[in-house]
């Protein structure tokens, strides 16, 4: 579950020295005045949220997927001249990036055919893959043929092509997704929920009579459930962390939300810890398994027997029930959004 890399939103400040404080905290972001500017390129528009950070170092954009925003954080004193070069350098990149969440089709695209099917799989040279493999995303069923150095083109073909079977049955598992629009039905911490949209309403998002009701635009239905779900979110994971970091003596230097495919949670030896979105969709007792293992590796950097022991010490239900249910339904929390 942390075993794989997870980039954090923001670069964390923890004591190098290991101090550890008396009572565990976290350390609060400061206020960020956001805008939205927007550029073109190509005929098409790119809005994106601008915001400035007394702890950027660099300039940066991020597509939030959940969300389908594109935001860029640079340092207070940065040259605004020298962030709109940045950023139009980047409008291609932003642009596929947010097309990559309804189309599986890429300009490195090769077709493979199986049992009267095409399949279409993006080829992907890596210069950190230490060996040929094939993933497929859970939430857009995009294929990727990650292609290590020194392997030729032609032998990283013959793989995906002898492979072609369990491609097939990958995407053949793959639920139908579930856009955030007015008639949905979502699960929230486990509990389903339907989306409707009152856009005779004032007001942002709220719940009533076990529905999600957006007010505004039908344009803003997604955004706007994006949004308030990672909020659901994090007001319910804040006081996890901080009960459970405060049982084994340990701070928390910073906590962030990442729409994640490949793992649940992550924990940096620098104490920053992230989470995936997708767990606002879980129940309850997994998202408490979840941050239980990822405060235990603030302990112990392994997976060891002492890593497991405190793992199940920290988690208030079933560590095990946890670890089933994800492995059974995890996939599934994908189609959401």
């Amino acid at each position: 579950m942390s075993s794989r890399r997870v980039d954090p939103l923001v670069q964390s400040h923890a004591d190098l020295f290991g101090h550890v404080p008396p009572q565990p905290a976290l350390v609060p972001a400061a206020p960020k005045a956001a805008r939205r500017l927007t550029f073109s390129e190509g005929g098409r528009q790119l809005d994106v949220v601008f915001e400035r950070s007394a702890r950027a170092r660099r300039i940066v954009i991020r597509v939030d997927p959940m969300a389908k925003t594109v935001v860029v954080v640079a340092p207070v004193l940065e040259p605004m001249a020298t962030i709109e070069r940045y950023v139009r350098s980047k409008i291609a990149w932003a642009l596929a990036a947010l097309d990559g969440l309804a189309t599986s089709r890429a300009e490195d695209a090769i077709d493979i055919e199986h049992a009267g099917e095409t399949l279409t799989i993006a080829y992907e040279p890596s210069a950190r893959a230490r060996r040929v493999a094939l993933r497929v995303d859970p939430r857009t069923g995009h294929v990727k043929l990650i292609v290590p150095p020194r392997m030729s083109k032609e032998q990283a073909l013959a793989f995906a092509r002898q492979n072609a079977a369990w491609i097939a049955v990958r995407l053949k598992r793959r639920q139908e997704p579930v856009p955030f629009s007015d008639g949905a039905m979502i699960p929230l911490f486990g509990v389903p929920h339907r989306i409707r949209h009152r856009p005779d309403a004032r007001g942002t998002v709220w719940i009533e009579g076990g529905e999600i009701h957006v007010a505004g635009g039908v344009e803003h239905v997604s955004r706007r459930v994006g949004d308030w779900l990672t909020k659901q979110l994090r007001d319910h994971l804040m006081p996890l962390v901080r009960e459970k970091a405060a049982r084994v003596d340990r701070s928390v230097a910073h906590v962030t939300l990442r729409d994640t495919a490949t793992q649940w949670g992550s924990c940096a030896k620098s104490g920053v810890l992230s989470f995936s979105l997708r767990l606002v969709f879980a129940p309850p007792e997994v998202v408490d398994y979840v941050v239980a293992h990822e405060i235990a590796h603030l302990v112990h950097h392994n997976h060891g027997a002492r890593f497991w022991a405190l793992a199940e010490k920290l988690t208030s239900g079933d560590m095990m029930a946890g670890k089933a249910w994800l492995r059974r339904h995890g996939p599934s929390l994908m189609r959401y959004g």
